[in-house]
């Protein structure tokens, strides 16, 4: 396969991380917020949700906030901004000992050539060990 590097729009974009774990593994943590800059011209279509400890089902959603509406992250006019994700049950969050984000496209509508993640930076706090 030959990789192509011109940006072409796609229908069912998705991007998973890893299991993050902030290099503690086996300590407990909690999840405040999750900040994405990203920018896009047109409506990113891109819906994120998180699961937690390994988990692959993804069920898990944010609230709304600035650039961030049903899930979904908002156009930015091609200007870099910062979407700030909160988890919509904060016990969810809590007590984790990793997190894992998911941005995927559920709609019929394509994705955006444009649409870029810079960086996703995660505020959290571990917990001691008891």
């Amino acid at each position: 396969t030959k990789w192509n590097m011109e940006p072409a729009s796609q229908a069912k974009a998705k991007i998973t991380t890893k299991d993050i774990d902030f290099g503690q593994p086996s300590q407990r943590k909690k999840i405040y917020k999750v900040y994405v800059t990203f920018k896009s011209t047109g409506a990113t279509n891109i819906e994120v949700y998180y699961d937690v400890d390994g988990g692959i089902s993804f069920g898990k959603q944010f609230q709304d906030g600035d650039y961030f509406t049903s899930n979904k992250l908002l156009t930015t006019a091609g200007a870099w901004e910062i979407a700030e994700l909160k988890p919509a049950t904060s016990s969810e969050a809590n007590n984790i000992k990793s997190i894992r984000l998911r941005f995927k496209n559920l709609t019929a509508s394509d994705t955006p050539s444009d649409f870029e993640i810079n960086d996703i930076c995660i505020v959290y706090r571990a917990k001691s060990i008891k």
